[in-house]
């Protein structure tokens, strides 16, 4: 009887830690992503709403009429941008990632450029 309570506690055990690994691979693999939407009104947040939560691997979806934006979290290995960008088409939006502020400006310094407050900052001589 001993030993049955023993192989019960390990087996319970093994199967406690199992699952505290998956949960925590299940973080790992998880993105936050903001999309620009061609949505112009409450029926296209209503139709987003009502769709894109159902995407294989999206776990969270929140929408900005007012800025045009979907932020989804989602585990990246069970989808990317790029299929997330296909659903949006698939209920007829244009969708596109959105760039960050600081992402912009270190373009402009790579290319030499940048304009601001009524002068540029043209480094090409």
């Amino acid at each position: 009887m001993k030993r049955l309570a023993f192989i019960t506690t390990i087996a319970l055990f093994t199967v406690s830690l199992l699952q505290t690994n998956a949960i925590a691979a299940g973080k790992k693999n998880k993105k936050t992503q903001t999309f620009i939407v061609s949505m112009d009104c409450q029926g296209c947040v209503n139709k987003i709403e009502d769709n894109i939560p159902y995407e294989k691997g999206v776990k969270d979806l929140k929408v900005s009429l007012d800025n045009k934006e979907c932020t989804l979290t989602y585990r990246t290995d069970k989808t990317n941008s790029e299929k997330l960008i296909e659903a949006f088409q698939k209920l007829g939006y244009k969708a596109e990632i959105k760039k960050e502020k600081n992402e912009v400006k270190s373009q402009n310094i790579e290319q030499g450029v940048g304009e601001h407050e009524g002068h540029n900052h043209n480094m090409k001589h």
